[in-house]
């Protein structure tokens, strides 16, 4: 994967780039999460192209729940994708 994972979080009703959070305790954990997915999806890759997923982006809402984003050359490597995340 390249470029590694954009990471923002809804904070005071507003979406903020991890990088301009404050508290360093959220950012870290954020940051920790960021690194979770992209160990996970670095190795994957589509049999028929070559390719992993790229643009990856996770957005943590108010709640602390993630939402996953990514673009992917096929639904083949989605699939892949959602097998290995489970």
């Amino acid at each position: 994967m390249s470029g590694g994972v954009k990471v923002t979080v809804s904070m005071g009703g507003k979406t903020v780039r991890v990088e301009d959070v404050k508290d360093a305790r959220v950012r870290a954990g954020l940051l920790s999460a960021a690194q979770q997915v992209d160990t996970t999806l670095g190795p994957v890759t589509c049999a028929e192209h070559g390719r992993g997923a790229t643009n990856v982006r996770v957005h943590f809402d108010k709640n602390g729940a993630a939402d996953l984003k990514y673009d992917s050359c096929c639904a083949a490597l989605g699939e892949q994708i959602r097998k290995v995340l489970g």
